[in-house]
């Protein structure tokens, strides 16, 4: 499947949500329909360069707005278990669509859409010793679940599926899991 058919996808799939109508008001009471969170998490990732599953760390910002939509600003490090001086490092930006609330609201899926920029330092390709580092546009769809632990505290499970069109020959697709936590000021 083509790059474009994937988008056109994933926005099909979305457009019910988009396009739902309101039925409920969206918050009660007095107070602002923002919800900003900020988190952290250990990531497991497949980079499609390495042989073996690579970690490290997320750093995220959420800005939600209303019940369904909201911004989300994430940034990642993967270096451990580092083979043949592979690191990947990236920060990307884009929407997030929340899925509606489970479980007396505990439970909250999401999605996302985001895009961004990553640099990557691997070995030396034959006949190139000096190429060791490069920078690439990328973009990434994922999703996942937040579960609301406390008042304020949320665990956070996510997945990300990641396209680097730019690396040479195929590009690259790294996908891998977070694990973390949030803390939502309000």
């Amino acid at each position: 499947m083509t790059k474009k058919w994937l988008f056109f996808w994933g926005v099909l799939m979305l457009t019910p949500l988009i396009t739902s109508a309101q039925v409920a008001p969206a918050q009660s009471g007095a107070g602002s329909k923002f919800s900003l969170a900020l988190g952290a998490g250990f990531s497991g990732f497949n980079t499609d360069y390495a042989p073996d599953r690579m970690y490290g760390i997320a750093a995220y910002y959420d800005l939600d707005y209303g019940r369904w939509i909201g911004l989300e600003v994430e940034g990642r490090t993967i270096q451990w278990n580092q083979i043949y001086n592979l690191r990947e490092d990236t920060i990307a930006a884009g929407g997030r669509f929340r899925l509606g609330r489970y479980g007396h609201g505990r439970f909250i899926p999401y999605a996302k859409f985001l895009g961004g920029i990553g640099s990557i330092d691997f070995p030396p390709f034959v006949g190139f010793p000096h190429y060791t580092h490069d920078t690439f546009a990328f973009y990434d769809a994922g999703g996942g679940l937040d579960y609301k632990l406390t008042q304020h505290v949320y665990l956070r499970g996510d997945y990300e599926y990641e396209w680097w069109p730019g690396w040479p020959r195929h590009g690259l697709s790294p996908n891998g899991f977070t694990i973390g936590a949030n803390y939502r000021f309000f």
